[in-house]
């Protein structure tokens, strides 16, 4: 456990304010600057930068702000897991796996651990969720900061473009005069496509139309109705496609697959806890598909 010191940094580094950081913390101010010069001595690292009346932490002051966090969440799960004799384990999942993987991932888990929650929003909701501990792990296809988080592989998807009838195209030019139901800013999913675009020297806003749909069930509803072509995981339409119901098409130079991982705050006590579920999932999903 750390010292209060470390607490009052955390404080700061989310208010910039000596101030502020004492109203929140029910000290005084001087107390709170005293504090930060004395860890800052300690540590023989500079920790707040003043200028222009103002204050910010520095790299260092960021990243043991950050510590901080990371350890007074960890020491909380680890006591309650120590109280209940149980581990009880909150879950964040993208929206895009929400109605693919997630069941079957749930399923798995009832029968290994106590799963108290579960989360669904996008990518980026979901890293910021396990930032701040409301939720310990995520089911999470979109990138994320591989200096703060730490991550197993649990499958790859296939990303495909997707429409109610075939048009005739040869590249992603072709395609610009269609309507465009992509997913919101902070979705995986978008994230990816937006990725792909760039290495072709394109961006969204080349498309003529564009929607921004939150829900990937809503967009797959509009793309059987005939509105317009999507970029989106080939699991979420399999019995469309293979109904007909939707068509795949094929673009030159779009071959994209992306990994679906666990993760998890880097450095988490609870790594080998998150290991072993990774590891027993898919064991049980080579036996399903043997």
């Amino acid at each position: 456990m750390l010292d209060k010191r470390f607490n009052t940094l955390k404080v700061l580094a989310k208010t910039n304010s000596f101030t502020q950081t004492a109203q929140e913390l029910y000290i005084t101010q001087p107390a709170v600057s005293q504090q930060i010069t004395s860890l800052a001595d300690e540590l023989n690292l500079q920790l707040v930068i003043r200028e222009h009346g103002r204050i910010r932490l520095t790299k260092a002051g960021l990243e043991l702000a950050n510590l901080a966090q990371q350890v007074e969440l960890e020491s909380n799960k680890v006591i309650t897991s120590l109280q209940t004799g149980t581990k009880q384990l909150k879950m964040g999942c993208t929206l895009s796996l929400s109605s693919t993987i997630l069941p079957k991932f749930i399923h798995h888990l009832s029968t290994k651990t106590n799963i108290v929650a579960t989360k669904i929003n996008n990518t980026e909701h979901i890293l910021e969720d396990i930032r701040n501990g409301k939720v310990d792990f995520g089911l999470v296809e979109g990138n994320y900061n591989k200096d703060e988080f730490d991550s197993f592989f649990v499958q790859r998807e296939k990303f495909i473009c997707v429409s109610h009838s075939l048009i005739d195209t040869h590249s992603i030019d072709d395609l610009f005069s269609q309507t465009l139901l992509i997913r919101e800013q902070g979705s995986g999913s978008r994230n990816i496509f937006e990725n792909w675009l760039a290495t072709q020297n394109y961006k969204i806003n080349d498309f003529t139309h564009v929607m921004e749909i939150a829900s990937p069930s809503t967009i797959v509803e509009l793309l059987k109705q005939n509105e317009g072509i999507s970029f989106i995981y080939e699991s979420l339409v399999t019995n469309e496609l293979k109904s007909g119901k939707l068509k795949k098409l094929d673009l030159k130079g779009f071959d994209v697959e992306h990994p679906i991982n666990l993760v998890f705050l880097k450095n988490s006590y609870f790594k080998n806890i998150y290991q072993d579920i990774t590891n027993s999932f898919l064991e049980q999903t080579d036996k399903t598909t043997d």
